[in-house]
Protein backbone atom coordinates (compact mmCIF):
# COMPACT_ATOMS: atom_id res chain seq x y z
CA UNK A 1 0.00 0.00 0.00
CA UNK A 2 -0.62 2.59 -1.39
CA UNK A 3 -2.11 0.03 -4.40
CA UNK A 4 -0.17 0.36 -7.47
CA UNK A 5 -0.96 -2.34 -9.31
CA UNK A 6 1.60 -4.11 -11.77
CA UNK A 7 -0.78 -5.74 -14.42
CA UNK A 8 1.49 -8.49 -16.48
CA UNK A 9 0.48 -9.94 -19.60
CA UNK A 10 -1.43 -12.86 -20.36
CA UNK A 11 -2.08 -15.00 -23.20
CA UNK A 12 -3.99 -13.70 -26.09
CA UNK A 13 -6.31 -14.98 -28.49
CA UNK A 14 -7.51 -13.90 -32.08
CA UNK A 15 -10.45 -11.63 -31.70
CA UNK A 16 -11.52 -12.25 -34.77
CA UNK A 17 -12.20 -15.21 -34.40
CA UNK A 18 -15.98 -16.64 -32.95
CA UNK A 19 -14.49 -19.16 -30.47
CA UNK A 20 -13.41 -16.13 -28.11
CA UNK A 21 -14.48 -13.27 -26.04
CA UNK A 22 -13.25 -10.60 -23.93
CA UNK A 23 -14.81 -9.41 -20.71
CA UNK A 24 -14.24 -6.19 -18.43
CA UNK A 25 -13.56 -7.25 -14.66
CA UNK A 26 -13.37 -4.95 -11.97
CA UNK A 27 -10.92 -5.07 -9.13
CA UNK A 28 -11.55 -4.23 -5.53
CA UNK A 29 -10.14 -0.06 -6.36
CA UNK A 30 -12.39 0.25 -8.79
CA UNK A 31 -9.72 -0.41 -11.57
CA UNK A 32 -11.07 -2.15 -15.12
CA UNK A 33 -8.97 -5.02 -16.59
CA UNK A 34 -9.98 -6.79 -19.97
CA UNK A 35 -9.40 -10.57 -20.43
CA UNK A 36 -9.15 -12.60 -23.22
CA UNK A 37 -10.84 -15.52 -22.82
CA UNK A 38 -11.86 -18.67 -25.18
CA UNK A 39 -15.51 -19.66 -25.26
CA UNK A 40 -15.23 -22.82 -23.11
CA UNK A 41 -13.00 -21.27 -20.47
CA UNK A 42 -14.52 -21.71 -17.15
CA UNK A 43 -14.75 -18.93 -14.18
CA UNK A 44 -11.25 -20.58 -12.91
CA UNK A 45 -9.49 -19.52 -15.80
CA UNK A 46 -10.88 -16.29 -15.86
CA UNK A 47 -10.05 -15.98 -12.07
CA UNK A 48 -6.67 -17.27 -12.71
CA UNK A 49 -5.93 -14.39 -15.03
CA UNK A 50 -6.91 -11.55 -13.62
CA UNK A 51 -4.98 -12.72 -10.42
CA UNK A 52 -1.82 -13.30 -12.76
CA UNK A 53 -2.36 -9.89 -14.04
CA UNK A 54 -2.19 -8.47 -10.62
CA UNK A 55 0.25 -10.91 -8.90
CA UNK A 56 -2.46 -12.02 -6.90
CA UNK A 57 -0.92 -15.56 -5.29
CA UNK A 58 -3.46 -16.32 -3.06
CA UNK A 59 -6.82 -16.80 -5.53
CA UNK A 60 -8.33 -19.45 -3.04
CA UNK A 61 -9.92 -16.61 -1.39
CA UNK A 62 -11.77 -14.50 -4.31
CA UNK A 63 -14.80 -15.21 -6.56
CA UNK A 64 -15.99 -13.49 -9.30
CA UNK A 65 -19.52 -11.83 -9.55
CA UNK A 66 -21.98 -10.35 -12.22
CA UNK A 67 -24.96 -8.36 -12.27
CA UNK A 68 -27.57 -10.66 -12.91
CA UNK A 69 -31.18 -10.04 -14.66
CA UNK A 70 -33.14 -11.08 -11.48
CA UNK A 71 -31.48 -11.50 -8.37
CA UNK A 72 -28.94 -8.92 -8.07
CA UNK A 73 -25.20 -9.87 -8.24
CA UNK A 74 -24.57 -13.36 -8.33
CA UNK A 75 -21.67 -15.67 -7.90
CA UNK A 76 -19.78 -17.46 -11.18
CA UNK A 77 -19.75 -21.05 -11.44
CA UNK A 78 -16.03 -21.34 -11.42
CA UNK A 79 -16.31 -24.89 -13.03
CA UNK A 80 -18.82 -24.01 -15.80
CA UNK A 81 -18.20 -22.29 -19.01
CA UNK A 82 -18.17 -18.34 -18.01
CA UNK A 83 -19.53 -17.27 -21.78
CA UNK A 84 -22.88 -19.41 -21.35
CA UNK A 85 -23.44 -18.68 -17.62
CA UNK A 86 -23.00 -14.24 -18.45
CA UNK A 87 -25.20 -15.34 -22.00
CA UNK A 88 -28.16 -16.84 -19.66
CA UNK A 89 -27.44 -14.62 -16.48
CA UNK A 90 -26.12 -11.73 -16.50
CA UNK A 91 -28.03 -8.45 -16.99
CA UNK A 92 -24.45 -7.27 -19.14
CA UNK A 93 -22.52 -10.37 -20.51
CA UNK A 94 -19.24 -8.33 -20.46
CA UNK A 95 -18.61 -7.28 -17.10
CA UNK A 96 -17.50 -9.53 -14.03
CA UNK A 97 -16.88 -8.03 -10.65
CA UNK A 98 -13.44 -9.42 -8.46
CA UNK A 99 -15.18 -9.94 -4.72
CA UNK A 100 -14.06 -11.62 -1.47
CA UNK A 101 -15.94 -15.08 -1.61
CA UNK A 102 -13.77 -16.60 1.65
CA UNK A 103 -13.35 -14.55 4.53
CA UNK A 104 -10.62 -15.57 6.88
CA UNK A 105 -10.21 -15.60 10.69
CA UNK A 106 -7.39 -15.11 11.19
CA UNK A 107 -5.13 -12.38 8.77
CA UNK A 108 -1.87 -14.06 9.51
CA UNK A 109 -3.28 -16.86 7.11
CA UNK A 110 -2.96 -13.95 4.39
CA UNK A 111 1.03 -14.00 3.37
CA UNK A 112 0.88 -12.56 -0.14
CA UNK A 113 0.62 -8.42 0.19
CA UNK A 114 -1.62 -8.12 -2.88
CA UNK A 115 -4.13 -10.30 -1.34
CA UNK A 116 -3.67 -8.49 1.47
CA UNK A 117 -4.35 -4.85 0.08
CA UNK A 118 -7.71 -6.27 -2.32
CA UNK A 119 -8.54 -8.67 0.70
CA UNK A 120 -8.74 -4.71 2.79
CA UNK A 121 -10.05 -2.91 -0.34
CA UNK A 122 -13.12 -5.45 0.11
CA UNK A 123 -13.76 -4.82 3.89
CA UNK A 124 -13.57 -1.27 3.10
CA UNK A 125 -16.02 -1.18 0.17
CA UNK A 126 -17.99 -2.96 2.78
CA UNK A 127 -17.70 -1.05 6.00
CA UNK A 128 -18.52 2.02 3.34
CA UNK A 129 -21.22 0.59 1.68
CA UNK A 130 -23.13 -0.12 4.81
CA UNK A 131 -22.79 -3.96 4.68
CA UNK A 132 -20.36 -4.28 7.58
CA UNK A 133 -22.37 -1.49 10.19
CA UNK A 134 -20.48 0.41 12.56
CA UNK A 135 -20.96 2.96 15.05
CA UNK A 136 -19.35 6.92 14.67
CA UNK A 137 -16.22 5.82 16.82
CA UNK A 138 -15.48 2.72 15.01
CA UNK A 139 -16.06 4.12 11.69
CA UNK A 140 -13.56 7.06 12.36
CA UNK A 141 -10.90 4.81 13.58
CA UNK A 142 -11.54 2.54 10.56
CA UNK A 143 -10.94 5.35 8.35
CA UNK A 144 -7.77 6.93 9.38
CA UNK A 145 -6.48 3.39 9.27
CA UNK A 146 -7.45 3.58 5.80
CA UNK A 147 -5.63 6.70 5.52
CA UNK A 148 -2.57 5.46 6.87
CA UNK A 149 -2.81 2.19 4.62
CA UNK A 150 -2.96 3.96 1.39
CA UNK A 151 -1.10 7.34 2.22
CA UNK A 152 1.29 6.89 4.66
CA UNK A 153 1.88 9.91 7.60
CA UNK A 154 -0.60 12.59 7.62
CA UNK A 155 0.79 15.56 6.05
CA UNK A 156 -1.21 18.65 7.63
CA UNK A 157 -0.61 20.87 4.38
CA UNK A 158 -2.13 17.78 1.77
CA UNK A 159 -4.60 16.07 3.96
CA UNK A 160 -7.05 18.65 4.63
CA UNK A 161 -10.65 18.54 4.56
CA UNK A 162 -10.80 20.24 1.34
CA UNK A 163 -8.84 17.08 -0.08
CA UNK A 164 -10.07 14.45 1.61
CA UNK A 165 -13.62 15.80 0.73
CA UNK A 166 -14.14 13.23 -1.93
CA UNK A 167 -12.33 10.45 -1.16
CA UNK A 168 -14.86 7.42 0.27
CA UNK A 169 -13.84 7.00 3.96
CA UNK A 170 -16.80 7.04 5.79
CA UNK A 171 -20.11 5.14 5.33
CA UNK A 172 -22.61 6.76 3.63
CA UNK A 173 -24.82 8.15 5.83
CA UNK A 174 -21.83 10.00 7.99
CA UNK A 175 -21.86 13.74 7.47
CA UNK A 176 -18.37 15.84 6.82
CA UNK A 177 -18.52 16.86 10.35
CA UNK A 178 -16.67 13.77 10.87
CA UNK A 179 -14.11 14.27 8.65
CA UNK A 180 -12.42 16.32 11.14
CA UNK A 181 -12.36 13.89 13.54
CA UNK A 182 -10.78 11.20 11.07
CA UNK A 183 -7.66 13.67 10.01
CA UNK A 184 -7.05 13.97 13.83
CA UNK A 185 -6.93 10.29 14.45
CA UNK A 186 -4.99 9.65 11.37
CA UNK A 187 -2.39 12.19 12.71
CA UNK A 188 -2.12 10.15 15.90
CA UNK A 189 -1.21 7.01 13.58
CA UNK A 190 1.91 8.53 12.41
CA UNK A 191 5.13 6.26 12.18
CA UNK A 192 2.78 3.33 11.62
CA UNK A 193 4.05 1.35 8.71
CA UNK A 194 1.04 1.32 5.69
CA UNK A 195 0.81 -2.62 5.24
CA UNK A 196 0.40 -2.75 9.38
CA UNK A 197 -2.33 -0.13 9.05
CA UNK A 198 -4.01 -2.16 6.58
CA UNK A 199 -3.34 -5.20 8.71
CA UNK A 200 -4.93 -3.16 11.89
CA UNK A 201 -8.30 -2.02 9.29
CA UNK A 202 -8.75 -5.84 8.91
CA UNK A 203 -8.70 -6.82 11.91
CA UNK A 204 -10.68 -4.24 13.69
CA UNK A 205 -13.35 -5.15 10.94
CA UNK A 206 -13.62 -8.42 11.49
CA UNK A 207 -14.81 -7.51 14.91
CA UNK A 208 -17.92 -5.99 13.34
CA UNK A 209 -21.31 -7.29 13.21
CA UNK A 210 -21.95 -9.36 10.08
CA UNK A 211 -18.23 -9.31 9.28
CA UNK A 212 -18.09 -12.32 6.53
CA UNK A 213 -21.48 -12.66 6.28
CA UNK A 214 -23.62 -13.03 2.79
CA UNK A 215 -27.40 -13.23 3.35
CA UNK A 216 -30.04 -14.88 1.00
CA UNK A 217 -33.69 -13.78 1.82
CA UNK A 218 -35.87 -17.17 3.31
CA UNK A 219 -39.22 -17.30 5.03
CA UNK A 220 -39.85 -18.89 8.67
CA UNK A 221 -42.42 -21.49 9.45
CA UNK A 222 -44.66 -18.25 9.63
CA UNK A 223 -44.44 -17.10 6.44
CA UNK A 224 -42.19 -14.21 7.33
CA UNK A 225 -39.43 -12.93 5.64
CA UNK A 226 -35.63 -14.07 7.21
CA UNK A 227 -32.12 -13.85 6.41
CA UNK A 228 -29.86 -16.33 6.20
CA UNK A 229 -26.28 -16.47 6.27
CA UNK A 230 -23.09 -18.42 6.86
CA UNK A 231 -20.05 -17.12 8.50
CA UNK A 232 -17.10 -18.69 9.76
CA UNK A 233 -18.23 -19.80 12.79
CA UNK A 234 -21.61 -21.06 12.06
CA UNK A 235 -25.52 -20.34 10.76
CA UNK A 236 -26.98 -16.94 11.39
CA UNK A 237 -30.64 -16.32 10.93
CA UNK A 238 -31.54 -12.72 11.29
CA UNK A 239 -35.20 -11.26 11.15
CA UNK A 240 -35.32 -7.91 9.52
CA UNK A 241 -37.91 -6.32 10.54
CA UNK A 242 -36.35 -6.63 14.51
CA UNK A 243 -32.87 -6.49 13.38
CA UNK A 244 -32.14 -9.78 15.51
CA UNK A 245 -29.72 -12.05 15.02
CA UNK A 246 -29.03 -15.53 16.35
CA UNK A 247 -26.05 -17.83 15.28
CA UNK A 248 -26.34 -21.56 15.47
CA UNK A 249 -22.78 -22.95 15.85
CA UNK A 250 -21.37 -25.25 14.09
CA UNK A 251 -19.34 -26.64 17.05
CA UNK A 252 -22.50 -27.14 18.31
CA UNK A 253 -23.99 -29.01 15.41
CA UNK A 254 -21.92 -32.10 15.71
Amino acid sequence: MPFKLRLKKSRQYNVVSKNIFVISVELLDKTVIECTLSAESNGQECLNNVCQRINLQQPEFFGLRFLSKRYGLRWVDMEKPLKRQLEKYASDASSLYLAVMFYIVDVAQIYDEATRDQYFLQLKNDVIEGHLPCNSDEAVVLAAYSLQAEFGNHDPVRHTAEYLKDFPLLPKHFGANFLSRVIATHASLVGLVPSSAGIQYIQRAQQLEGYGIEYIVSKDDLGQEVWLGVSAFGIVVKHPSSQKSQTYMFVNML
